[in-house]
C-alpha cells in the first residue's frame, strides 16, 4: 500500500510540474505564501472578526490554528521525517527556496484547513465556500511548487479539517455563549 502510495506521489509531482508556467508560477507562489504562517487567513478571517467584535469566531481561529500548527509542524513532521520531493531538484530549478525541514503533513495545507472547518462551523455557505477554494489552492502550490507530495496535502487537508472541528467543539463547550 505504501508503495503504491510513493508511486502515485511521484506521478502527481511529474505531471503537476508540466504545468509550470511563468504566469503560473507567479499565481502559485503567491497562494503558497499566502499560506505560509497562515497570513492569509489571519488577514481575511481573524482581524475582520475582531474589527466586528465577533472576539470568540477570532480566538476559536487564532487557537485552532495555532493547535494545528503545533501538532503538524513540531509533531507529526518531526516523527515521521519524510523527505520533500524538492530534495531530489537542483536549487536553481526551483520556483522558491527549498524548505529545511520535513514534508509529511503540509502545514500550509492543515492550518489552512483548520481555518476553513473554523469558517464552516460559524458561517453561512457563501462564505466558507470561498475559503474551501482558497485553502485547495494552498494546499495544490505546495505540490506545484514541488515542496509536498499529494499524500502530504491530502494528509494536512484531513489533519486541519478535524483539528479544527475538535478544536471548535471543545471551544464552544468550554467557552459558552
Amino acid at each position: 500500500m505504501l508503495a503504491k502510495i510513493r508511486k502515485l506521489d511521484m506521478v502527481v509531482v511529474d505531471r503537476v510540474t508540466g504545468l509550470h508556467r511563468p504566469i503560473l508560477n507567479r499565481v502559485m507562489v503567491f497562494f503558497t505564501h499566502a499560506g505560509s504562517a497562515a497570513l492569509f487567513w489571519w488577514v481575511t478571517a481573524i482581524i475582520p472578526c475582531v474589527i466586528m467584535r465577533k472576539y470568540r469566531i477570532a480566538i476559536n481561529l487564532a487557537l485552532g490554528i495555532g493547535i494545528t500548527y503545533v501538532i503538524s509542524e513540531i509533531i507529526i513532521k518531526k516523527l515521521i521525517g519524510r523527505i520533500r520531493p524538492s530534495e531530489s531538484i537542483h536549487e536553481d530549478d526551483m520556483i522558491i527556496s527549498k524548505p529545511k525541514d520535513y514534508s509529511f503533513p503540509s502545514g500550509h495545507t492543515s492550518t489552512s484547513f483548520a481555518a476553513f472547518a473554523i469558517i464552516m462551523m460559524y458561517f453561512p455557505v457563501f462564505i466558507w465556500i470561498p475559503a474551501f477554494f482558497f485553502a485547495s489552492l494552498i494546499g495544490f502550490s505546495r505540490i506545484y511548487l514541488r515542496v509536498h507530495f499529494l499524500s502530504d496535502v491530502v494528509a494536512g487537508a484531513l489533519l486541519g479539517m478535524l483539528l479544527g472541528v475538535v478544536s471548535t467543539v471543545v471551544f464552544k463547550a468550554v467557552v459558552p455563549m
